[in-house]
């Protein structure tokens, strides 16, 4: 039976996925090519440095595997670029079944609004790495090079890939990659939300809390240091009235651990690296 998934990989606490814009693009490419390969339909998706997020429509069975072959192409592209072997290794793939229009509706929003939670962007729409720009754009033709246009030897060159046999509406963009409205299933989405109106307001809304807590997925989430840096930030200013660490006292400093980890999951060696305290005073206090 075919359902609504949101598909999320535990986020690399010490290393990134995705390095360059390089590697960035041929993830983009390689989600389009993948997913020809499974009876699944994609949704909406966002890559992230450290981890990435997908809404798929399709059976357990088909999406799981969709998830999985994406997730060793990653492996296998970490290998060729920088010897990294076990990279993904024991990243863990959480799959939440979105069982109401409200779940799906929210968990939509959540992928594409992962860039503007963590402060890259101003809006979703600017992020590349992801389809926010798939959907509502009117009936016009994508704008690009169709990638069927170009030799086989060109395409395997683009793609990074043997597989010869593309559709015709796959189109490559200004960025390098195909387009993600050539085969996200844009229409699908815009049904759901029924009016770009309505899916710009959930867009704008925070709905990060809501969701984390509903999915569980507070619990799998992983920042790199330099992001909880800045979240830590606004944490010290809005609970403390200061801006920086250092003007906080002892007491306060152990106080923010424990905000640390009830807002953002962070562990105890993370805690103690971003504000500098000894790893034993930390666990004494969590």
């Amino acid at each position: 039976m075919k359902q609504y998934y949101h598909v999320s990989s535990k986020a690399l606490e010490k290393n990134n996925i995705f390095h360059s814009r390089e590697d960035f693009v041929t993830a983009m490419n390689d989600v389009a090519i993948c997913v020809l390969r499974y009876d699944v339909v994609i949704l909406c998706f966002c890559l992230m440095s450290n981890h990435f997020h997908f809404v798929l429509k399709g059976s357990y069975q088909e999406c799981y595997a969709f998830m999985n072959e994406f997730k060793r192409i990653c492996a296998i592209r970490m290998r060729d670029r920088c010897g990294e072997v076990n990279g993904l290794k024991d990243v863990d793939l959480r799959f939440d079944l979105l069982d109401s229009q409200e779940y799906l509706e929210n968990a939509i929003a959540y992928v594409l609004r992962n860039p503007l939670a963590a402060r890259i962007i101003m809006m979703p729409y600017f992020y590349e790495w992801s389809s926010a720009l798939a959907y509502f754009r009117g009936k016009g033709e994508l704008q690009g090079i169709p990638l069927n246009s170009l030799s086989i030897r060109k395409r395997r060159e683009i793609l990074r890939t043997r597989h010869d046999v593309v559709p015709d509406k796959y189109v490559l963009c200004n960025g390098g990659f195909v387009h993600p409205a050539s085969y996200i299933a844009s229409e699908e989405v815009e049904s759901i939300f029924r009016h770009p109106s309505r899916l710009m307001m959930a867009l704008a809304k925070k709905v990060e809390n809501e969701f984390e807590v509903a999915s569980g997925a507070a619990n799998q989430i992983v920042m790199l240091d330099p992001e909880l840096k800045t979240h830590i930030l606004e944490l010290i200013r809005n609970e403390f009235g200061v801006d920086s660490l250092s003007q906080l006292s002892a007491d306060d400093r152990l106080r923010l651990c424990l905000l640390v980890r009830r807002n953002f999951n962070a562990s105890v060696k993370q805690i103690s690296r971003v504000l500098r305290l000894s790893q034993s005073l930390v666990a004494s206090v969590l």
